[in-house]
């Protein structure tokens, strides 16, 4: 049995998830978790995160806290949680590639926040990002009720780890889907409307450069419908490489067998990014009259 000792008190996602993710390394039945400030308690510990004043690896020792802790070369400094991450990441992932890409999306912005970097900006409408800070959040003591903090951290850790885990499978597959995609495009003569005989997401295609449509079966397994979609200039983008026609905005069925002169379209999102059709030949002939 390893201890794994953290701070007591409050908490927030860098430390939530920086215990998460040394669990899953060591097994959930072969680690207690501790939550303490006690240096005698701290020393004795085999594993110490986002407490104690030292980060050396060797020792399994994680904290940011000080001067010493080594600076990202994108200049984002680390959390408890980047400093585990490094360390374990890829041996949990089973793939370099696959803990980068944890790295950048999940790792980068606690790391951030967690020191101080704004990453979520407001957008002048009032509305405010609902971050991961907010889900930890959750797991706190709310006003008014008989609660404590340690029963909300280990609450939080165990759905830190379903999440971690789901990424991982999710990565994995993002990255089967890119290699998949990247072969039918190698092989296609128009490198920028594609037809896939299995589904892809578009988000993920905004990865590579050239694409800017495709036409793929839908991810109900139970249904023969096809799809035809846009690819956004980048996968956090609501702007499209291509649309398709303004008439054809929201409309569906009979309306849009009108419109656009086509029997097989069954479907057009009013945000012109993605059409369902009844057949591959009505995709195909949907995403031709995308500009």
């Amino acid at each position: 049995m390893q201890t794994i000792v953290t701070h007591a008190g409050s908490f927030d996602p860098d430390d939530v998830l920086a215990v998460a993710v040394v669990t899953m390394f060591l097994g959930e039945e072969k680690c207690e978790i501790i939550r303490s400030r006690d240096q005698v308690v701290i020393d004795q510990a085999d594993w110490v995160v986002d407490v104690g004043g030292i980060y050396k690896k060797e020792r399994k020792r994680f904290d940011h806290h000080q001067d010493d802790v080594p600076e990202r070369a994108n200049h984002v400094p680390y959390s408890s949680f980047g400093l585990v991450w490094e360390e374990l990441g890829e041996e949990l992932c089973g793939s370099a590639a696959v803990a980068k890409r944890i790295e950048e999306k999940l790792v980068y912005p606690i790391d951030a926040a967690d020191n101080s970097m704004q990453v979520c900006c407001d957008c002048g409408n009032g509305i405010k990002a609902y971050e991961l800070y907010d889900v930890i959040n959750t797991y706190k003591p709310a006003w008014g009720r008989d609660e404590d903090f340690y029963n909300g951290f280990m609450r939080a850790v165990s759905f830190a780890r379903k999440m971690i885990k789901r990424q991982i499978v999710t990565e994995r597959g993002e990255l089967a889907m890119l290699e998949y995609a990247k072969g039918v495009i190698d092989a296609s003569e128009n490198k920028e409307v594609v037809a896939f005989e299995k589904p892809v997401i578009r988000h993920v295609l905004a990865e590579l450069p050239d694409i800017k449509g495709f036409v793929s079966p839908v991810f109900d397994p139970t249904s023969s419908d096809w799809m035809a979609v846009t690819v956004p200039v980048n996968s956090r983008s609501f702007t499209n490489r291509m649309s398709f026609p303004e008439e054809w905005r929201g409309k569906s069925l009979e309306e849009l067998h009108e419109v656009t002169g086509l029997s097989g379209v069954t479907f057009c999102h009013k945000e012109l990014y993605f059409v369902v059709a009844s057949s591959k030949e009505a995709a195909l002939q949907a995403i031709a009259a995308a500009k």
